[in-house]
């Protein structure tokens, strides 16, 4: 400790009072924590019972975060036990931690965890800046980012991660989490399914369905659809598709919600990307996610467009807009066609074609498709590229640019390559279509 404090007063001189304010900011979260622990517990006394079988040493610190050691150890040992809690089924270990008013809201989050049938592993990230926790709780009190990494049973993916903000404050000589919503508006964090409850989830072995606890006939019909559906772009587009697609229609509008949200719009269903632990962040898989003002009236045509868009999630992200709205919709006129509604297809495409394309100069950017037809024009962009040079032409292409994005140029010469098309021999190709 000596050392570090001579380099911490080396730092200090040498940067002047800017940093002044960084330095009041670490005292009073990592000092003011540690000084609330009564000298009899600043040696870390939780023994291997209290850590539910597991030992101080087999709880790995993480890297990042900057307090005092023995605080660190205190504070991955809880979450240590709050994992082991979760898959023992364990509530009362899991609110062992928890300060009384915030039990019940815990104990809901443990109940919906177990019935998503998740395995949790929790590690400490860094600690956070929260001065509005220490005037609430007191000195003794400081706020962690926390990366939750997780796996639901039966889903058949790999690990996933997401990250948690926790509020620990020292009470009667120990440790209590008395704040999990922090952070969530800083990291977007507490916007998982299981945030919200109570829930009920249906699993079959090639798809999952979460709903509000009390509508599992809804969610056994949304399954029957979605295994229907997923069969028919497995069909369309070979090998990519989520084994089990993962649905949820909740009526929380704010379920798996980005702050900002990344893609505007009024789709009834959106797929948001489950985040890997590892360094590149590449998504494990997807969840559909319906809109709630959406879910009576979600059809099969609509799902087919959603299932579209969860296919290439694992992929990147990178592909133009136009490619990605295109192929969806263009699987949704499919399922149009095959429900008995061909003369709505053949409508919006006349429709369209009068409208939008004879002045048509360029596809649309991707940042266009909120006020403007851009979907439409992207879709039948999509269908005259597979008319002209088929579908495989069409899907090699987008995996190509999702992986790996490109600047214009470079996403116009692999269109070429792939298909034979230029982005304006394309647009060429759609204004003769408004003739």
């Amino acid at each position: 400790m000596p050392g570090l404090w001579a380099a911490v007063r080396r730092w200090v001189v040498a940067e002047g009072p800017a940093v002044w304010p960084v330095v009041v900011a670490m005292v009073v979260v990592g000092g003011g924590l540690w000084a609330g622990v009564p000298s009899a517990g600043r040696g870390v006394a939780l023994t291997a019972e209290a850590m539910g079988g597991a030992t101080l040493q087999q709880v790995r610190p993480s890297a990042s975060g900057e307090v005092d050691p023995r605080l660190g150890a205190a504070v991955d040992a809880i979450l240590a036990r709050r994992g082991i809690a979760v898959k023992q089924n364990n509530l009362q270990l899991f609110l062992r931690d928890v300060a009384p008013e915030l039990r019940v809201e815990q104990k809901q989050v443990f109940q919906n965890m177990r019935e998503l049938g998740m395995s949790v592993i929790y590690r400490r990230a860094e600690v956070w800046t929260n001065y509005e926790a220490v005037r609430r709780y007191g000195l003794a009190t400081g706020t962690f980012r926390v990366s939750m990494r997780y796996q639901i049973s039966g889903s058949r993916l790999a690990r996933a991660a997401t990250d948690v903000g926790y509020t620990y404050t020292v009470r009667d000589g120990r440790l209590y989490l008395v704040d999990d919503n922090d952070l969530d508006r800083a990291i977007g964090s507490g916007r998982q399914p299981w945030d919200y409850g109570p829930i009920d989830v249906l699993k079959r072995r090639n798809v999952l369905v979460v709903v509000d606890q009390g509508r599992l006939a809804y969610a056994d019909r949304q399954a029957d659809e979605t295994v229907a559906m997923a069969r028919k772009i497995r069909t369309l587009w070979k090998g990519h598709l989520q084994i089990v697609p993962m649905i949820v229609a909740m009526r929380e509008p704010g379920v798996l919600t980005d702050l900002p949200a990344t893609l505007k719009g009024n789709e009834p269903a959106r797929v948001q990307p489950i985040p890997s632990p590892a360094e590149d962040g590449r998504p494990v898989g997807g969840w559909i996610v319906v809109r709630p003002e959406s879910q009576e009236r979600f059809d099969s045509a609509q799902l087919n467009h959603a299932l579209m868009h969860l296919l290439p999630v694992r992929l990147g992200e990178e592909a133009p807009r136009w490619l990605a709205e295109g192929i969806a919709q263009y699987a949704e006129s499919l399922q149009l066609i095959a429900t008995g509604r061909g003369k709505q297809v053949t409508a919006a495409r006349d429709d369209i074609r009068r409208r939008a394309l004879g002045d048509l100069a360029r596809l649309p950017a991707d940042d266009e498709y909120d006020t403007t037809d851009s979907d439409d024009i992207s879709w039948l962009a999509v269908e005259q590229l597979i008319k002209q040079v088929g579908l495989k032409a069409v899907t090699d292409f987008y995996l190509q640019v999702a992986r790996r994005g490109y600047n214009e140029p470079a996403q116009d010469r692999l269109l070429l390559e792939y298909t034979g098309f230029t982005e304006q021999k394309l647009v060429d190709a759609l204004r003769t279509l408004a003739q």
